[in-house]
């Protein structure tokens, strides 16, 4: 029985047979403009009593092994020669082609490939520049602006290596520090809270002191200092009023203190 089918999207006219419909329940895709659509829903109204009494379960071949039919050669109804109609909905070849694309949609591809890299690169620089040691040495003899773009934090690149209290008078105290930074890299000065501990070891006091509330030995205050370069050792001092630390302090002195180092100001409790 021979019908006719018309395409939804470019309005193409196609012959078709009923035994075609049948296949892959009457999906066919256009030779036009490659559309997958129902076959059977569009048409032409004047076979709508032929095809509502089509038949469409499978074929069936040779050895009665039900088989499909991926394409059909078909004439084109408006006399353009053949068109090809493809049951299956899978696309035969890729919807989008970066080849077949424009310049400007390769050239967006690529700026944004750029820009991941160059992210990436930015987040693992110190990472990356910690492990090349003739860059390091670089930074560290380099510009501040330089050592604090790759400048490592104080809390994973220094260490305590001596500290100690020394009673000035009754009212003041100094606490001495020795840092070393581990990394290749600077290090930035870190924040200090120092608890004064009495003989039992309980706080009588804490102080939270920025870098610019201590200094360097010899020099001047912590804060208008160079960072700590790779490597390096400093001895820090951190004087401490004991009148302005707690009204509420108890006669006794302090023996001992304890200290924690911070990226950032610690909370006071």
């Amino acid at each position: 029985m021979s019908l006719a089918t018309r395409c939804p999207n470019c309005n193409t006219l196609f012959k078709v047979t009923s035994g075609q419909l049948q296949l892959h329940e009457g999906k066919v895709r256009c030779g036009q403009c490659q559309s997958v659509f129902s076959g059977i829903e569009h048409l032409t109204s004047a076979d709508t009593e032929a095809w509502q009494k089509l038949d469409l379960s499978p074929t069936q071949g040779n050895g009665g092994n039900s088989g499909y039919s991926s394409d059909h050669n078909l004439a084109g109804g408006d006399g353009t020669g053949s068109e090809t109609l493809f049951g299956s909905t899978s696309p035969t070849k890729p919807l989008l082609s970066f080849r077949q694309s424009s310049p400007a949609l390769k050239l967006a591809c690529l700026a944004l490939l750029l820009t991941l890299g160059i992210q990436t690169l930015w987040w693992q620089r110190t990472a990356f520049a910690e492990q090349i040691p003739e860059l390091a040495v670089y930074i560290n003899q380099s510009t501040p602006t330089v050592q604090k773009l790759f400048s490592t934090p104080a809390t994973q690149a220094l260490r305590v290596e001596g500290s100690g209290l020394q009673a000035l008078d009754e009212q003041n105290v100094r606490v001495d520090l020795t840092l070393t930074n581990q990394q290749n890299l600077p290090s930035l000065w870190p924040h200090l809270k120092i608890e004064l501990l009495d003989p039992q070891g309980l706080v009588m006091a804490s102080k939270s002191l920025a870098p610019g509330d201590y200094q360097l030995r010899d020099e001047g205050s912590a804060s208008q200092a160079p960072l700590i370069a790779g490597q390096q050792t400093v001895e820090v001092l951190a004087y401490l009023n004991l009148s302005t630390l707690n009204k509420q302090l108890p006669e006794s002195a302090a023996t001992g203190f304890r200290l924690e180092l911070y990226d950032h100001g610690p909370r006071e409790n």
